[in-house]
């Protein structure tokens, strides 16, 4: 297109014309893609003008001052149309994925403005919230976005996106604190509009290192559906000794920024801390109600505390003879350190370097060479369990490792103790001190004797872990983790345990050939706690009344009770006295004796009905139990709705106002805890070592957001917030919500 037709069209560039005179140097490569034009004010000053950018109506955007050097016309050429100094190149091929509006135009690309507009307009606040979104679910560090290699990546996929995620870490923290703003008062809602009552689990965690504690808090409840909810509301830090007043304070202010009053809020299920206590008689206390009876005890933390009597614990009662106490204890505790319980834990703990794991391998693999060769197909290496005394059946878990690794574990120790003898052989020929070594290397190893001690321990602990994993699950349909097993499961672990012990008393430990007597005085002190606990259910009618409101299960306590009638009418009794705060509907008139001539069907109703039995069904639980039939065990392990014990009464709630609203509340009750266990668990991969000073306010928005976010709350479409960033900025002190820390 001539110079003069530019100019001159549309009046798109009236200061500027076609120079008065040509180059008095060599032309440059740029005006072989470009226009060369002058300003009218001053014709001294040169401008270029690019072809291609030009026919696009786009002249700002290829348009540079060339007076003195072209360098700016040759950096647009290459970087927007891919040409050089050597000539137009063609049109290069985009990689698959690279389908940004932006790189078609620049790469040369015809697009027509159908198209154009069909694939562009870049959603940038979708992209934003998808972004924060992973970095919030997956629990990666603030700065990630600030990463040049991850820039570059976002970049190849689609530049329009590296340009919008943010270059700073406090911009995301603003955000962060945007969509906590947004999805709080939802949560808000979705609480008040709740079904049931809700209930709520809380539980303390310190960083390693002790120098911060924070404080979980959980809110379980059923929807309007019928649906189960488990939604972490709160995060706060925790300052100072965690005192029963304390922790009721924290609670208490997260249930009033929830909106959960006296009348909607539930029962508690906590561990079994003694502090838990004092909070929920002080919480009782300020909302107005029996503490005792709302306080329920996690059952999983509960069976934990169990195993573990069976493995370390000690009660005095569990001893026959007394006159031998301190005797019996003393050969007890040396028997943990020494015995076939202390040997094995010392050699799995002592697998723990690179080196060792590959010993132990290889001794796996020697093992293997005895096996059939049927079962090469199946052969893996296995690494040992690790237990530790606060995860629950870490210990049978590791038992039942060693035991199916037996072959291997024998090898390695007897590999050690030999090392071992030769070594200390060697130190007394040389008059020189034993090396030092674990005990277990101067042990005789593992014997046979020593693994049929251990499979007995695996049978003992065996029921405890079967019942953990029942009660410690949230299922949809409401069955695994629900507080109407309960009572059916310590019932089971009640009679195993009584069936043992029944087999331990007709064993005569002076036999030869019989087992040693440490297993019966563990497992006796493990009954002992057992009892112990289940006595305490007592404590509150909720356990029993989730039994007696269970499609299922309702008849449950009246056969398994049948030899404790007295524990029934305890029972039945405070059953009863919950159920009437419930009650809130009159009871129906009787029909006036009076006949209607002109009503025959009231007359004849009058006639045909039962006064006896309108008398007897006046009560809605009386009425349910005896009209509406008992759910078969094909309907409760269906996996659907049919299943589901909270949707049951969803649907029976026209025909049972207030006895529905009395099932819900209890059936939506959680077993366990295990919510606030899976919380610590994020929250400890959040705070990596070098990520120990991040803000409490930070920390507790970003665990909501991602706990919501699962829980499907809505995100926003848009930035929507009433505050601006100089506000989140001075409101939270973003810029010090994430800090360098030195130690671990």
């Amino acid at each position: 297109m001539p110079i003069r037709l530019i100019v001159a069209e549309s009046g798109r560039l009236p200061r500027y014309m076609k120079p008065l005179r040509t180059q008095k140097q060599k032309k440059s490569w740029v005006y072989n893609y470009g226009y060369r034009l002058t300003l009218r004010s001053n014709t001294n000053r040169i401008f270029w003008l690019c072809h291609i950018c030009h026919k696009r109506k786009a002249a700002t955007a290829g348009f540079a001052e060339t007076t003195e050097a072209t360098s700016t016309a040759a950096r647009h050429l290459n970087r927007d149309h891919g040409i050089t100094n050597a000539g137009e190149q063609p049109p290069q091929q985009l990689l698959g994925g690279q389908k940004s509006l932006e790189m078609m135009l620049k790469g040369g690309f015809g697009v027509s403005q159908r198209v154009a507009n069909e694939i562009g307009n870049f959603d940038v606040q979708s992209f934003r919230i998808a972004a924060v979104s992973w970095l919030v679910d997956n629990n990666l560090a603030l700065c990630q976005f600030e990463d040049p290699a991850f820039r570059r990546m976002i970049h190849f996929a689609n530049p329009e996106a590296e340009q919008a995620l943010w270059s700073s870490r406090t911009s995301v923290a603003q955000f962060v604190m945007r969509l906590y703003n947004f999805m709080q008062p939802q949560v808000v809602d979705e609480l008040r509009c709740a079904a049931s009552k809700i209930h709520i689990s809380f539980d303390g965690w310190t960083v390693k290192g002790g120098k911060r504690g924070f404080f979980g808090i959980v809110a379980h409840f059923a929807t309007a559906e019928g649906d189960l909810r488990d939604v972490a509301i709160d995060l706060p830090q925790l300052s100072g000794a965690h005192t029963g007043d304390r922790i009721a304070d924290c609670v208490a202010e997260t249930l009033q920024k929830f909106n959960i009053t006296a009348q909607n809020v539930g029962y508690f299920m906590l561990d079994n801390a003694f502090n838990n206590d004092t909070a929920i008689a002080t919480l009782g206390a300020k909302f107005g109600f029996k503490s005792k009876h709302r306080r329920l005890r996690c059952s999983a933390h509960t069976i934990n505390l169990v195993g573990q009597s069976i493995i370390f614990g000690s009660n005095k009662d569990a001893f026959n003879n007394d006159e031998n106490l301190a005797e019996e204890e003393k050969y007890l505790n040396e028997w943990r350190k020494q015995g076939p319980l202390g040997t094995l834990i010392d050699v799995i703990s002592y697998i723990k370097t690179p080196q060792q794991y590959d010993m132990f391998a290889n001794f796996q693999r020697l093992a293997r060479q005895d096996l059939p060769a049927d079962d090469d197909a199946k052969f893996q290496i296995l690494e040992p369990v690790k237990p530790c005394v606060t995860r629950w059946n870490s210990f049978c878990s590791a038992f039942e490792r060693a035991v199916l690794l037996q072959p291997a574990f024998n090898s390695y120790v007897c590999f050690y103790v030999e090392q071992q003898r030769v070594a200390d052989s060697h130190a007394r020929t040389k008059n020189n001190k034993k090396p030092q070594a674990p005990a277990w290397m101067r042990s005789k190893g593992l014997t046979a004797a020593d693994w049929a001690v251990i499979t007995e321990y695996i049978e003992v602990l065996k029921p405890l872990k079967d019942a953990t994993k029942r009660l410690e699950g949230r299922g949809k349909c409401g069955r695994f983790g629900a507080i109407y097993e309960v009572i059916p499961v310590f019932e089971f672990l009640m009679g195993r345990f009584e069936q043992r012990l029944r087999q331990y008393e007709r064993v005569d430990f002076e036999q030869r050939e019989a087992p040693e007597d440490h297993i019966s005085i563990n497992f006796r002190a493990a009954w002992e706690k057992l009892n112990d606990y289940y006595s305490k259910l007592d404590d509150s009618p909720a356990y029993f009344a989730a039994c007696a409101l269970h499609p299922y299960y309702r008849r449950y306590c009246e056969k398994a009770w049948r030899d404790k009638p007295e524990w029934l009418v305890a029972c039945m009794a405070d059953f009863r006295a919950l159920w009437a705060e419930y009650t809130t509907s009159t009871p129906p008139t009787k029909p006036s004796k009076e006949r209607d001539n002109g009503a025959i069907d009231e007359a004849i109703s009058y006639i045909i009905s039962d006064s006896e039995d309108d008398d007897e069904l006046t009560d809605e639980y009386d009425r349910w139990r005896k009209l509406e039939p008992k759910w078969t065990s094909k309907q409760h392990n269906s996996p659907n709705v049919d299943g589901n014990p909270i949707k049951y009464w969803v649907q029976l709630q026209s025909k049972y106002p207030d006895l529905s609203r009395f099932a819900i509340d209890v059936l939506s009750i959680p077993a366990s805890s295990c919510e606030c266990e899976r919380m610590f668990s994020e929250l400890g991969d959040l705070l990596a070592p070098r990520r120990r000073k991040i803000g409490s306010q930070l920390l507790a928005a970003l665990q909501c957001v991602r706990a919501w976010n699962a829980a499907g709350i809505k995100l926003p479409t848009s930035a929507t917030s009433q505050l601006s960033d100089h506000d989140l900025e001075q409101l939270y002190n973003l810029t010090a919500w994430e800090q360098p820390s030195d130690s671990g």
